[in-house]
């Protein structure tokens, strides 16, 4: 319930607490009418607040469709939200095999052992994924290391 729900209902509780103030039909009613309309102007408000939160094509649209449209729109955000997730899930174990390959390329370095090539996959585009070799590195002493194509 919102403040000025609360500030209605505490406007109409007040009134009939004490009881000793006895109200025409008239003043009853016009009370009724007066809090109907603020009810009314705060749906109004929250239906043009919604219909500026979600993208649309016109500014004149019905209650209804400001609906549906939402509701569309959270069901995007939603999709969009686990393609988000499952995408960081690829990229997190990416990277956690990409710092295995560091830390096995660094103890390998650290013991004056050579290392073998070993393949990386540039997966940006997922349609047209292709395969890099790392440069073999055999001295102690750090090298520069260049990515180059594999030739398929």
């Amino acid at each position: 319930m919102s403040d000025e729900d609360r500030e209605i209902d505490i406007e109409s509780d007040a009134d009939d607490e004490d009881g000793s103030q006895a109200y025409s039909s008239e003043d009853k009613r016009a009370h009724h009418n007066a809090l109907e309309r603020k009810r009314r102007d705060h749906i109004k408000d929250s239906f043009h607040s919604l219909r500026d939160c979600v993208p649309q094509d016109d500014s004149k649209t019905s209650r209804a469709q400001i609906l549906r449209q939402a509701a569309e729109y959270i069901l995007r955000m939603r999709e969009k939200t686990q393609q988000n997730d499952r995408h960081i899930d690829i990229l997190k174990k990416q990277n956690d095999e990409l710092y295995s390959q560091v830390r096995s390329l660094q103890k390998s370095q650290a013991g004056g052992k050579a290392v073998h090539n070993s393949n990386f996959y540039d997966d940006r585009d997922d349609d047209d994924s292709e395969s890099y070799e790392e440069e073999t590195v055999v001295s102690s002493p750090p090298t520069k290391r260049k990515k180059i194509k594999a030739s398929s």
